[in-house]
């Protein structure tokens, strides 16, 4: 049998409207008896009709995760553990999630107005314009480093300290050629981890520049065995490498190893975002911690209080990286 909200106000001994508000989130109802109500929705197993709500208020009760490049998105623990976060702060509330993979279903879900907001990982410069994202009209909420003149608020790590902390790391324990293994610079987390690899090196005046940067066309290895290898080769000088993600650097010390490299014997290697799987690796995986779930929670947030009208007290969220020591770097011998 469905219980209505009209079981839940009698059972609560309030009317109908107090229980409405408890679920709307509008104030009018005292905070002892919004916990006695929301007490009783949890015993009596409640669930609001969303769609009804939706009818009277012109809303869906959805928003829309969109996400870059399907099937990489899916296996780079990256994007599951932020959207882990989401998910979270989303149980929070009364929205329900719906993800888009492809730029044809993220096209028709937002053009066709099936969502009230979205949360959006920082697309690359060639898939969205924010031209047609501004004409939507829709609250939007950025996660990832960002292009700096956005319109819409953002949530991103501190990349560019990141990689600086990274770089310094490495320059402690007596290492003085260090490479960057990066994403595609249309990519501003790209761009960022530059910026913050380069300032470290400009700073440590360390025996590094831009030839020492290697751009993949994607945050994914798979297909780049060659040119990782390559450059590993062509630089016997390089005793460290640092990497714009532990996907990148979770694919370098594979391609490392069967080239017949030890890590971090011959080579030591640094990830960023330290991801779950970064300390369960085989060796340990070294890394730029930041809190990833924490990032999706509160992108959340903030486009829950965009959409209930509320003013947000910063548009550009950033939180801090801290580097994080594991087994695949060494000491130098001086």
């Amino acid at each position: 049998m469905t219980v209505s909200i009209k079981d839940v106000a009698r059972q609560a001994g309030v009317s109908t409207a107090s229980v409405s508000r408890v679920i709307s989130g509008k104030p009018g109802v005292g905070a002892a008896t919004e916990a006695r109500i929301r007490k009783i929705m949890e015993d009596m197993d409640y669930r609001p009709n969303l769609g009804a709500r939706g009818l009277v208020k012109q809303q869906t009760g959805n928003i829309a995760i969109i996400v870059p490049r399907g099937s990489f998105t899916l296996n780079n623990p990256f994007f599951s553990t932020v959207i882990d976060g989401i998910a979270k702060g989303i149980d929070q509330s009364d929205y329900n999630i719906v993800m888009s993979f492809t730029s044809a279903q993220q096209k028709k879900l937002l053009e066709n107005q099936s969502v009230d907001g979205i949360i959006l990982f920082s697309p690359r410069s060639e898939e969205f314009r924010l031209e047609w994202l501004e004409t939507l009209g829709l609250p939007t909420v950025v996660i990832g480093s960002y292009i700096d003149e956005s319109p819409f608020p953002c949530v991103r790590p501190d990349d560019t300290d990141g990689m600086d902390q990274a770089v310094q790391a490495l320059y402690e324990r007596g290492h003085r050629h260090i490479g960057l293994i990066n994403g595609p610079m249309s990519s501003m987390h790209s761009v960022k981890c530059w910026e913050g690899y380069h300032q470290a090196v400009e700073r440590l005046d360390l025996d590094s520049g831009s030839n020492d940067m290697l751009e993949l066309n994607e945050f994914d290895v798979n297909d780049s065995d060659s040119s990782i290898s390559t450059f590993l080769r062509s630089r016997p000088t390089m005793t460290g490498i640092v990497c714009a993600s532990d996907y990148l650097a979770i694919g370098t010390m594979r391609i490392a190893t069967t080239m017949g490299l030890s890590i971090p014997e011959d080579l030591s290697v640094i990830g960023a975002d330290d991801v779950p799987i970064a300390s369960l690796l085989t060796p340990a995986l070294s890394s730029v911690q930041v809190d990833l779930p924490g990032i999706g929670q509160e992108a959340t947030r903030m486009l829950i209080d965009l959409l209930a009208g509320n003013r947000l007290e910063a548009q550009d969220l950033v939180f801090p990286m801290t580097y994080i020591d594991r087994e695949t770097t060494r000491q130098l011998e001086q």
